[in-house]
């Protein structure tokens, strides 16, 4: 855990920001037609939608990307913006088209996929991103994307002291560099798999905890999520919710959570439950950002979490 305590983290985002179309559907069709249940039209994005995230539960948020300068774009900076979130970082690319999602939800299962594009804007330069802004940051959350931005902005935060937090879900180049340089490294299963070569997760989130790494984590979907700090390993089941709607967002509003909570500087288990909590209350609702809690709320069923892994 961060060892200073902040009630009020400030929390900086760097990465991928699109917009989102989603459709709930009776059944994901193959080679067929199917009426649309229900549909939305949201932001979206795995550091953005942490980003928001943190915003929500409390935090004094930055985050930093690109859009293209058409309509998706001016919509995908508005609704960052909406949330209370510093968009002074995102540049806007001329003539270039902004990121998106199309996401299919199935609605017995609330599982979704996902096609997405990171459209034609220029990506962020190293030198496209506010140093003061880092160094004045308790948390630098990464998503893989932005690579020469996020590099640099990481080499920074190191520098000064600042934690660095990555979502750890896509292998691309410089993701290992990237890696060495993160204190919390948090990744889904099959990256972890892909990455490490390790089918157990308990093998795979060992050879994560890289040298310089403080927490290394695994999501495991409906099995929840385990974590290891280099001396403990930490298990943390699923929270269940009455009605599961929607998926989208889950696993990016996981880390906003868990980086929120770790500014903060709670001990990891509690990071790792927190995070839960939140991910699952998202689920209720259709959309990556509609089902996010504020800090209240949060706390309420996380203690309600508590209470119920206690008495198991």
């Amino acid at each position: 855990m961060i060892k200073k305590m902040t009630i009020t983290p400030t929390i900086t985002g760097i990465g991928y920001c699109g917009m989102d179309y989603l459709c709930v559907l009776p059944h994901i069709p193959h080679d067929d037609k199917v009426e649309i249940v229900e549909s939305l039209i949201q932001g979206g994005g795995p550091a953005a939608t942490a980003i928001v995230a943190a915003a929500r539960l409390g935090a004094d948020t930055a985050f930093c990307g690109v859009v293209g300068d058409d309509e998706r774009g001016e919509q995908i900076v508005r609704g960052i913006t909406a949330e209370g979130v510093d968009t002074a970082g995102i540049k806007v690319r001329k003539n270039a088209e902004s990121p998106a999602g199309f996401c299919w939800i199935d609605q017995p299962s609330g599982k979704r996929s996902i096609a997405w594009t990171r459209g034609t804007a220029r990506p962020l330069s190293a030198r496209e991103f506010c140093r003061e802004r880092i160094r004045a940051s308790d948390l630098l959350h990464l998503d893989g994307h932005q690579m020469q931005a996020a590099l640099a902005a990481a080499k920074t935060a190191r520098k000064h002291g600042v934690c660095v937090s990555i979502d750890a879900g896509t292998l691309v180049p410089g993701i290992e560099e990237l890696l060495a340089l993160s204190d919390i490294i948090i990744a889904s299963q099959p990256f972890a798999a892909r990455f490490t070569g390790l089918r157990s997760p308990t093998a795979a989130v060992r050879k994560l905890f890289v040298p310089g790494c403080r927490f290394a984590g695994i999501t495991l979907g409906k099995r929840g999520s385990i974590g290891f700090d280099g001396k403990r390993m930490f298990r943390c089941p699923q929270y269940e919710v009455p009605a599961e709607v929607d998926t989208t967002g889950a696993g990016d509003t996981y880390h906003g959570a868990f980086a929120f909570a770790a500014a903060q500087g709670r001990p990891w288990e509690t990071c790792m439950r927190f995070a839960t909590v939140v991910a699952a209350l998202k689920c209720t609702q259709l959309g990556g950002r509609t089902g996010i809690p504020n800090l209240k709320t949060a706390e309420q069923h996380l203690k309600k979490f508590e209470t119920t892994i206690r008495n198991a």
